[in-house]
């Protein structure tokens, strides 16, 4: 299987962006024009990415990101959601070229559709939620044609609380007594809870990280859908895991979300596209609500910002008086 990260060798050769352009040009007959390589926040282990523009078939010049190496997931699932006769629009980047090895190297390779707009994080856009929830619907529509057979993901909840009392117990953070009681509270019928999320259906294919940044436009009309991009997480699962990951990058500025609810949304976009909800899709979401919030201590380096865990300690209370 073809990594989706370079090996330590490559990935300290500084020469391996013109080394790749060769071989890409080489590979795509010379379609492309220079390719201007860049580094994003989340890249690891070397991998390039760059912008160039691809002649076409029909002799345009179309704007594209190239991206090397990428993993099986993420080429898999951008063949996949390809545009077709029953959705024009598609619901990811359109896809010029791929390819599972790039010259003499073992790497996976694809040149997409560059958005002109770019993510509805940085256009800002007031009904940037409302095209999220219609986009992660569409995903999950286009997505039901392949069987979700994999194994689901299965996180230690109880291991995790337990790890965000010992955090208490040995940190100084905001609110420490405050965040003792609650989380001992939610021990106490944890056990259920975490049986109750289990038991949820997973026969479908989540998006795995979804967030503004990964959506994009391709105009900024308020008609044209979101587009979604970086296929690289998804994984089967039921469709709340992503709603209430989107729901939980709003849990410090939750004024933003008030009048559209990031689960109601996705679930009304969802049964518009024929697909079936939970009859406990609130108590569901209420659910991984509190797994997610009491699981925050845990992982103090990534979450212990205190706007963050001043927020998640307060739907944590919330979400515990909902649940009773």
């Amino acid at each position: 299987m073809w990594p989706d990260h370079l090996p330590p060798e490559l990935a300290a050769d500084d020469t391996l962006g013109d080394r790749f352009a060769f071989l890409l040009r080489e590979a795509c007959g010379g379609r492309f024009g220079p390719i201007s390589w860049f580094r994003t926040d989340w890249q690891r282990g070397g991998a390039r990415t760059g912008r160039s523009t691809f002649r076409t078939d029909e002799g345009t010049d179309d704007a594209v990101v190239v991206k090397v190496p990428v993993g099986p997931t993420e080429l898999l699932w951008n063949k996949r959601l390809q545009p077709d006769e029953a959705d024009r629009y598609g619901i990811t980047a359109r896809l010029y070229a791929s390819g599972e090895a790039l010259g003499d190297y073992d790497l996976a390779w694809m040149v997409i559709e560059r958005f002109p707009e770019g993510p509805l994080f940085g256009l800002k856009r007031t009904d940037a939620i409302d095209l999220m929830a219609d986009a992660a619907a569409r995903f999950y529509w286009r997505a039901a044609k392949f069987p979700a057979t994999e194994p689901q993901r299965r996180e230690p909840w109880d291991q995790h609380f337990e790890r965000s009392r010992q955090q208490c117990q040995t940190n100084n953070l905001p609110e420490k007594q405050r965040w003792n009681t609650l989380l001992r509270t939610a021990q106490k019928s944890l056990e259920g809870w975490v049986a109750e999320w289990r038991s949820r259906s997973t026969g479908e294919w989540c998006h795995g990280d979804l967030h503004p940044a990964n959506a994009m436009s391709r105009s900024n009309r308020p008609e044209d859908p979101a587009m979604l991009i970086d296929l690289a997480e998804v994984r089967p699962g039921h469709w709340l895991e992503d709603a209430i990951y989107l729901e939980r990058l709003y849990w410090t500025r939750p004024e933003r979300i008030a009048a559209t609810p990031p689960a109601k949304l996705i679930a009304r976009k969802r049964l518009e596209r024929g697909l079936r909800n939970d009859e406990n899709t609130q108590r569901l979401a209420d659910i991984r609500r509190l797994l997610l919030a009491g699981s925050a201590p845990a992982f103090l380096r990534t979450e212990g910002n205190p706007v963050v865990l001043k927020a998640t300690l307060d739907v944590l209370d919330q979400t515990l008086q909902r649940l009773g």
